[in-house]
């Protein structure tokens, strides 16, 4: 299935499930993939058994999305970095044995401490690290820029927060595994628009989240703890941000994030199934053909 498909990571609205439940969870609402948390639950897949979970996945005709194989952020404190570092083989091996290709990581927008200079640096020599790790094991990564200026309004130090900046930091890093986690709610808070998507390749595209923004929100006043589902209030142009994947060639994981207050009173099937049908019903608005659900 090599095409644009909707994938479910539970956490992201409010969903607190196993492995095993989030593949079930996405099996019963629509989701062909399911992105999983391999730093979180490492030791539990490891003593389940690779092969038994993705049996499981095979049996509910789910396949694996993205994974979450490192630290949040790439500005991760130095001993929690370094104890991941310390586990990447192993979850870089169990990432490739589930065929999970796919990670995502956040670059931050502002550091307390380093300036620009020096947090760009910071973020080459952690990509050089991580780069050749998973390239062996065939993962790529995506970065994900943060760009509501309410994320960095109050910082000692701004930093890359724009599709142009990260693009300039992944090709700084010369690692070939190294490319986007792509967001459209940060594509709109960035006030970009469908002509910055144009040059992209579908290489250089890892990662795909979808959301809304807030309607009667000003952009400068966005803000990432209140998002929508994709499609929910039509202020973000969906159907131009992933028909412009789709005209490229993207074909992979379109993961909703829609961070929000409602999810923690939301029923966790409520949640899944909401999710579902909004990335579905946008994927299939901008053209994307899924398979029918059984």
């Amino acid at each position: 299935m090599n095409v644009m498909y909707p994938s479910l990571m539970a956490d992201l609205v409010g969903i607190d499930a196993l492995p095993h439940r989030s593949v079930q969870f996405a099996a019963a609402h629509g989701f062909a993939g399911v992105d999983l948390r391999l730093t979180r639950y490492l030791g539990l897949l490891e003593n389940y058994g690779a092969d038994r979970f993705l049996d499981h996945m095979n049996e509910h005709g789910v396949r694996a999305g993205y994974g979450s194989m490192l630290t949040r952020t790439l500005a991760a404190a130095d001993d929690e970095w370094d104890h991941m570092i310390g586990q990447l083989p192993r979850i870089a091996s169990l990432a490739q044995h589930l065929g999970v290709t796919r990670a995502g990581v956040v670059v931050l927008p502002f550091d307390d401490r380093l300036d620009f200079a020096a947090n760009y640096k910071r973020h080459l020599d952690r990509l050089k690290q991580i780069g050749p790790v998973l390239a062996d094991h065939g993962i790529r990564v995506g970065l994900e820029y943060v760009s509501p200026k309410t994320r960095r309004a109050d910082a000692t130090f701004t930093f890359v927060h724009d599709l142009k900046g990260i693009l300039e930091l992944i090709d700084e890093s010369n690692q070939t595994n190294v490319g986007l986690m792509l967001d459209s709610f940060h594509w709109h808070a960035a006030g970009e628009s469908v002509d910055d998507l144009l040059p992209l390749s579908p290489e250089q595209v890892v990662v795909v989240h979808v959301n809304d923004a807030p309607d009667g929100v000003a952009v400068d006043q966005l803000d990432i703890r209140n998002r929508c589902l994709p499609g929910e209030t039509g202020v973000i142009d969906l159907d131009g941000f992933l028909g412009t994947l789709l005209g490229m060639g993207y074909e992979g994981p379109v993961t909703a994030e829609p961070t929000n207050p409602r999810w923690p009173a939301t029923d966790d099937d409520e949640a899944a199934k909401l999710t579902g049908d909004a990335v579905r019903g946008s994927l299939e608005q901008a053209g994307v053909v899924l398979p029918e659900r059984s």
